[in-house]
């Protein structure tokens, strides 16, 4: 990978962390936030729920999916109406 292609997809996790955490501080869901690793962790009725919002992962239960924080939330709504 060139230089200019390494910046290009630093500035594309910084926009992608930016816009999911953004999501996230307007909805209802409370998290914890480890800057160190750049992971947000959800408390659920059914576990915690680990997203990183600068790839777009989201992990709960040993099993890792895609997707942003639209989906995260949208998954942890899920889980509590479940409850």
């Amino acid at each position: 990978m060139t230089n200019d292609e390494m910046m290009a997809l630093e500035t594309l996790k910084k926009e992608r962390k930016n816009k999911n955490i953004e999501l996230l501080m307007h909805s209802s869901i409370s998290y914890i936030e480890y800057p160190l690793n750049q992971t947000m962790v959800i408390p659920t009725s059914d576990g915690k729920i680990c997203f990183y919002p600068t790839s777009n992962k989201i992990q709960h239960r040993g099993r890792v999916f895609e997707g942003n924080a639209e989906d995260l939330i949208r998954y942890v709504m899920e889980i509590n109406q479940r409850a």
